[in-house]
């Protein structure tokens, strides 16, 4: 099936770039590097396990470097035959075009202290072991997922995502650019 998957590197770290590109990039060449005999659900959650611990090492490694922790957030979906597989850590979302509005299909994983204050309470990279929440929906045609992270889901509404994705229909990657245009203009 085709893979696509997202990452975030947390805020706080000089080398959450390296966490973000290598879990994106370890995940789509190691999935498709997996058995056939394999499920989804296997080789997916098998792969994106092997790069949390590959990162986690890496944050261990400089741990008295406070500003160098190796965690990122991470969601992939994997679409096959008439089924998408929704893998995810962290708070970076998936959600699928439903008429006017976004399905938002994964759950945010924040521990909100206070109104200003929050934290990642799951993410790559954080502890040697990492659960992965992993579920499936049934496959329309004409589907149209949308995968962000929260640059711009915390500054652009849903109802703004879908409208920029009716407005460029034949073009989903001006729709993309739209939709990051307006997260860059509203988050400065």
């Amino acid at each position: 099936g085709a893979a696509i998957a997202i990452a975030d590197g947390i805020g706080s770290s000089a080398v959450s770039h390296v966490a973000s590109e290598t879990a994106v990039k370890s995940f789509l060449t190691d999935y498709y590097d997996t058995p056939d005999t394999w499920s989804v659900k296997s080789a997916a959650q098998r792969v994106i396990a092997a790069a949390n611990s590959w990162l986690h090492a890496e944050t261990r490694r400089s741990r008295h470097e406070p500003d160098r922790g190796y965690v990122t957030t991470f969601s992939a979906l994997v679409l096959r035959s008439r089924t998408a597989h929704i893998f995810h850590v962290g708070d970076a979302r998936i959600a699928r075009v439903a008429q006017r509005s976004l399905d938002v299909l994964t759950e945010d994983h924040r521990v909100v202290l206070s109104a200003d204050e929050s934290y990642l309470g799951r993410a790559l990279g954080a502890a040697a072991h990492v659960e992965i929440d992993h579920h499936t929906v049934a496959i329309e045609g004409g589907d149209i997922f949308v995968l962000t992270t929260d640059g711009v889901h915390e500054h652009v509404r849903p109802e703004a995502i879908v409208a920029e994705i009716a407005t460029h229909a034949g073009d989903l990657d001006r729709a993309a650019e739209a939709i990051v245009r307006r997260a860059y203009e509203n988050g400065s």
